[in-house]
């Protein structure tokens, strides 16, 4: 039993490393910019605010994961904005986006992103249910906005670790965005269904090089598997911090 919590404190050490190294580089997952650089800021910026070293890293993890320019965008934006501000018109923001027959998705991510980061998860999923009814009342469930609402609620859901409603979520997509995928590959991994999670990897590689023959890189995978690890890490902790409240 003692050798099994050794390893398993050496294992944790180990991921924690390879996270914090991995801020010093630029990193590039195949096309999908990770800002590694950013990461290392916020990670520093956290000496100077308590209170936003608690909420920052949950963020800067998903983002990570995320890839591409919207959540390198996001990634910047959460070093630049502190938690508990605008916090009350980002709700307000949120719904009057919504309210828009074609949302901004690129303001729509930035607001969603904000809101987590101010622990406002259930408003934005309690906004974001009573959008994706409205679609449905005007029949339009499987419409580009609706599959873009359905991917906002799910990755919500994963920023909350609630596992089971974001695959809910994703299953009642009709899309074949890349994002679709990689929220499945995510939830495999805090599952610890690594096979799983490299099957929709390379189905998220391939729909992301659509002009360049997909190919599995062992080394791309680790650093997905580590942000992911790491998101997980950050989950627990933070409902681990609400019990004892």
């Amino acid at each position: 039993m003692a050798n099994s919590a050794k390893k398993m404190n050496m294992e944790e050490s180990n991921y924690r490393t390879i996270a914090i190294v991995a801020t010093t580089p630029f990193i590039v997952i195949g096309g999908i910019c990770i800002g590694w650089k950013y990461v290392s800021r916020a990670w520093n910026n956290k000496k100077t605010d308590h209170r936003r070293q608690q909420k920052i890293p949950r963020s800067i993890s998903m983002a990570a994961i995320h890839g591409g320019k919207l959540a390198l965008d996001r990634l910047v934006n959460y070093g630049k904005q502190q938690p508990t501000t605008q916090s009350g018109d980002d709700v307000e923001q949120l719904k009057t986006l919504l309210e828009n027959e074609q949302p901004n998705y690129k303001e729509l991510q930035q607001v969603i992103g904000r809101l987590e980061m101010n622990r406002r998860e259930d408003e934005a999923i309690k906004i974001l249910k009573k959008a994706m009814k409205k679609k449905k009342a005007q029949m339009k469930p499987n419409s580009n906005e609706a599959n873009e609402i359905g991917l906002l609620l799910a990755e919500m859901y994963i920023y909350k670790g609630n596992v089971k409603k974001a695959s809910k979520c994703l299953a009642k997509v009709e899309a074949s965005d890349a994002k679709l995928s990689l929220y499945k590959a995510i939830i495999s991994m805090m599952d610890q269904n690594e096979p799983e999670a490299i099957q929709h990897w390379e189905t998220f590689k391939e729909i992301q090089n659509q002009t360049i023959p997909p190919s599995f890189n062992e080394e791309e995978f680790t650093e997905f598997k580590n942000a992911v690890y790491l998101l997980k890490q950050d989950i627990d902790a933070a409902a681990t911090q609400l019990k004892k409240q």
